[in-house]
């Protein structure tokens, strides 16, 4: 394999780190051979050919714990936030302990009411009220409820390469299409792309501020221009276009970056949160959805209620409800994370490679330096660093490191780049 060192070949782990996730270097990735092979539908085996990047990447660098140890290895692929403030711990102690009435029993769909209404003063907007709300079970909840409330089956959902690879997956189990735009060289926004992408079948747009993997955090400027380019489609006789924000990086924006209100730009959109990565709870599973104003009202209120209950989810989880409730504050220090970007772009330039600014979020977007990005994801792999190569989001020619790990991880990774790098010189 080109870049290994000293000729060998590669272990079986490194070979698997090399065609995480894509059909062009054959074998299904993490897909043990067993006696149920061909139960599941043609759908489900076209998205394990398809997708599933991120989750593998991190299969491997467990792999590589458990043959090297865990302070060998940089597992950069799975987006991990560090581990809960001692607040949140404690928050969720209380709510694990506390009695009141039915308190393992079922509740309303969207949430315990007094949740809502501190969720409807924290987007603070006006107009934004409890009946705007909904508790889910994460962002994903959230988005998924929302593409299934508000777009017709059929229609087609715009994303915005470089692109969470989970947005085909939710767009697709509510019946809808996926077309992608692109973005600047930048990551900032193409309004002309995003223009030329929108056509009569157009029912959302998902944006995805900042963005996972480019860390690119949508200005007043570029808000304000995409606002005027749904407008001008609806205009034209289309449909108006759900604009569907997922925010959940929104409380890890680096200065002097900062957060634009979509609510205060476009009527037709809604607002997707998680508490994963800021609180650091992403095994929890809790966020919510807000509706702008416009979309409120007891019908859409009775449709998610709805729709909470067809995709599965029924209510978000009733103990992180309650510690949400128990806590004091909402808010979270970025610090921590600016920290590692900073060590993880100081690695990535040593190395002689290019990335985006990260404004935000957990992740460094990085250009290939070889025109085969597996091969040289593999080559990192083999340096026991694991990335997620950039096919994951719709952009062969990139990988993304996310550098929300303990420091001695982040020297592993700086290391590997280097080599790596340099393997190809040799």
């Amino acid at each position: 394999m080109t870049g290994a060192r000293g000729g060998r070949a590669p272990s079986r782990e490194i070979r698997d780190a090399g065609r995480i996730g894509g059909g062009a270097r054959g074998g299904r990735r993490g897909v043990s051979a067993g006696s149920g092979d061909g139960a599941v539908t043609a759908w489900v085996q076209e998205e394990i050919e398809a997708g599933g990047w991120v989750r593998a990447g991190a299969a491997t660098a467990q792999r590589l714990r458990e043959r090297y140890g865990a302070d060998a290895v940089a597992d950069l692929s799975l987006g991990q936030p560090l581990e809960a403030p001692e607040a949140v711990r404690q928050a969720f102690m209380r709510a694990a302990a506390a009695v009141r009435p039915r308190r393992f029993g079922y509740m309303p769909n969207l949430g315990y009411p007094e949740l809502r209404e501190r969720i409807a003063g924290d987007v603070d907007v006006a107009g934004v009220t409890a009946q705007s709300v909904a508790v889910t079970v994460g962002a994903a909840g959230a988005i998924s409820m929302a593409l299934r409330a508000f777009v017709e089956a059929g229609s087609e959902v715009v994303v915005i390469a470089p692109y969470f690879s989970e947005f085909r997956l939710y767009s697709e189990v509510c019946g809808h299409r996926l077309r992608v735009a692109g973005s600047a060289e930048d990551g900032s926004l193409d309004l002309d792309a995003i223009a030329a992408a929108l056509n009569d079948a157009t029912g959302a747009l998902i944006l995805n501020t900042p963005c996972n993997p480019s860390g690119h955090v949508a200005t007043e400027e570029e808000m304000r221009g995409l606002a005027l380019v749904l407008r001008a489609h609806s205009a034209r006789g289309g449909r108006p276009v759900l604009l569907v924000v997922d925010e959940v990086y929104r409380r890890l924006i680096y200065p002097p970056h900062r957060r634009v209100e979509p609510f205060h730009h476009y009527e037709h959109s809604v607002l997707c949160r998680s508490f994963s990565k800021d609180l650091g709870v992403a095994g929890e599973r809790i966020g919510y959805l807000a509706l702008h104003s416009s979309l409120t009202g007891a019908e859409s209120e009775a449709g998610l209620a709805l729709c909470q209950r067809a995709l599965g989810y029924v209510n978000a989880p009733a103990t992180a409800q309650l510690a949400l409730l128990e806590l004091q504050s909402w808010e979270a220090t970025a610090t921590p994370y600016r920290e590692r970007r900073d060590i993880a772009a100081k690695a990535v330039a040593a190395a002689g490679l290019q990335a985006a600014e990260c404004q935000g979020g957990l992740y460094l977007w990085v250009r290939s330096p070889w025109e085969d990005t597996m091969t040289f994801t593999a080559a990192l792999a083999e340096r026991r660093a694991v990335v997620v190569p950039g096919v994951a989001f719709g952009v062969p020619d990139h990988f993304r490191i996310c550098f929300s790990v303990e420091r001695p991880a982040l020297q592993v990774a700086a290391r590997a780049l280097v080599e790596a790098t340099a393997s190809r010189e040799k």
